[in-house]
């Protein structure tokens, strides 16, 4: 039976959600990243026999979700059970607990990549319980949590994604940021793959907004693509190149703008995204891995050092921050006659 709770929060206040309260929330914008902070009362999370419960907060805005990082409370038989599967029971990385050592008040934090639609997105706290070997024991509850408005002014303030800078004379820039997501090791579009659709269409808009601007015309347009630092760094060059040649021969397919009008850069490797996210982290190895980062070793000794070393920390960078590297900065010049 699924089951729906609305309960309004503000930030720092408490709400009580079948039994289990939630204290000292904080839901906070850094700079590309999203951090969630709570303390969380595990009191009404305790399983049955042979039971695991899995808590799931998820950021949600109208048809957009984010799902946090899961906690996981485990009986002694299912504990016991996932501990020689070598699995979660959430089947991914979480905070994972036997049902006997979970504390009384867990302190959860997490972060995500930010996303303009999490502006006014509401949290829910989604209840997963699964039975013997893993099997659905019963349907999701959902628990309405709180609201989240993020008003924080920041040096560069993205609107969708997109900024107006460099305002002089008659000449502006529109910039922006796209998340094109390509198949592995692919380099062609696929509009219909991922949140493609989306994030074309805000391509096309910043460029549309620039043409129906009275009396512009468009004098550069610069697309930089970065690769995250996953995989061989020569092969890196060649996906930042190919992909962002495919991003420049899409736009170009569509709008009737001289190819000397295009300036193409690449980042094979975006590690100055890479270390943003791992410096407002809660990683248990977060000071080692900066310490690698940060360190004058060639790339692929990098990324080998922290997945050799620290692979529970790599596995969430794998899936929280490095797709979130991979991404098209754009930036369109214009001059306005009369």
């Amino acid at each position: 039976m699924k089951k729906l709770i609305v309960i309004a929060a503000l930030l720092a206040s408490s709400v009580v959600v079948n039994a289990q309260e939630i204290k000292n929330l904080e839901l906070k914008r850094q700079g590309d990243w999203m951090s969630v902070k709570m303390d969380l009362d595990m009191t009404g999370a305790l399983p049955g026999a042979n039971e695991t419960v899995i808590i799931t907060p998820e950021l949600r805005h109208g048809r957009y979700a984010q799902a946090l990082k899961p906690v996981g409370v485990y009986s002694r038989n299912q504990w016991y059970y996932y501990q020689r599967s070598g699995q979660s029971a959430s089947g991914t990385d979480e905070f994972a607990f036997r049902k006997s050592q979970v504390p009384g008040v867990l302190n959860y934090a997490a972060m995500v990549p930010y996303r303009t639609w999490m502006d006014g997105s509401k949290l829910y706290l989604v209840r997963d319980s699964k039975g013997c070997c893993g099997g659905q024991k019963e349907e999701r509850a959902e628990n309405y949590l709180a609201y989240f408005q993020d008003d924080t002014v920041i040096d560069t303030v993205y609107i969708d994604r997109t900024v107006v800078v460099e305002k002089e004379g008659r000449t502006r820039s529109l910039g922006g940021r796209a998340f094109v997501d390509f198949p592995l090791s692919s380099t062609t579009i696929d509009v219909g793959y991922h949140a493609n659709f989306a994030e074309l269409a805000q391509l096309r808009a910043s460029i549309d907004s620039v043409r129906s601007v009275p009396g512009a015309s468009i004098k550069k347009i610069t697309i930089k693509g970065y690769a995250s630092p996953e995989g061989p760094y020569d092969n890196n060059v060649r996906l930042a190149q190919d992909r962002t040649q495919a991003i420049k021969g899409y736009v170009a397919s569509l709008y009737d703008i001289p190819a000397d009008k295009f300036e193409v850069e690449t980042e094979p490797e975006n590690w100055e995204g890479l270390r943003s996210f791992v410096d407002a982290s809660a990683l248990p190895h977060r000071a080692e891995i900066l310490e690698i980062i940060d360190g004058d070793r060639l790339p692929d000794d990098k990324e080998w050092m922290i997945k050799s070393r620290y692979p529970a920390d790599w596995n969430v960078l794998l899936r929280d921050c490095l797709p979130f590297l991979r991404r098209t900065d754009y930036r369109i010049d214009y001059e306005i006659n009369n």
